[in-house]
């Protein structure tokens, strides 16, 4: 059994991950995809990963930057931050994203408005879940579509919760923003053909095949 994840110190970055989070800051400004869209890779694959926690570790070290000094700004990341682990929910279950939610927790208690309040499973999200499935998956569409006759409790779960609720949601992260979460979340599960249909996905959403 694995030993209780470390505490989380207010203000204090382990050395070691923030050495690593400046090399991936550093890959992106070498990409076409704006520089301070890193971290959303980054998320994405600390979250499936045996460390889940180093969240908590990454979300200190973007506080720590300039770009997020004032309250506004640190709560607009922090919003940005909490929808990712939101929308892992659909591709990692809860457990998870429990822990990064536990680690940031450590850091940072505040409370952020209610982004789905009201929402419904009506037609509207599963027509909303349906359009962005048929975006990532193109061709690749009816394939799947026959699958979830098959099985409709899962295709429900894709169309209805996993999209229409949690991935389709644009309301904080666009089209890129969550293509570049899924992908690495994906990628880090050692999931082939997931990871080739949203490898696929990220072209669809207008990443650059070089950035993919």
């Amino acid at each position: 059994m694995s030993s209780d994840p470390p505490e989380v110190s207010r203000g204090s970055v382990n050395p070691q991950y923030e050495k690593l989070f400046r090399e991936i800051e550093a890959k992106f400004k070498a990409s076409s995809i704006p520089t301070e869209k890193w971290y959303l890779t980054a998320l994405g694959a600390i979250l499936p990963s045996s460390e889940p926690y180093m969240a908590g570790q990454l979300y200190l070290y973007l506080l720590s930057e300039p770009a997020y000094s004032t309250p506004d700004e640190r709560k607009a990341i922090t919003i940005r931050f909490k929808e990712v682990i939101l929308k892992a929910v659909a591709l990692l279950g809860i457990p998870k994203p429990a822990e990064a939610i536990a680690s940031i927790e450590q850091v940072d208690g505040e409370e952020l408005p209610f982004s789905r309040e009201g929402w419904q499973c009506d037609e509207a999200n599963h027509q909303r879940g349906v359009s962005w499935l048929q975006k990532m998956y193109a061709q690749n569409m009816p394939a799947l579509l026959d699958l979830f006759k098959r099985h409709r409790d899962f295709g429900s779960a894709v169309c209805d919760i996993a999209y229409g609720l949690c991935l389709s949601d644009r309301q904080i992260l666009d089209d890129v923003d969550t293509e570049i979460v899924v992908l690495p979340a994906v990628m880090s599960q050692n999931l082939p053909r997931m990871t080739y249909w949203h490898v696929k996905g990220c072209r669809r959403a207008g990443i650059s095949k070089e950035d993919v």
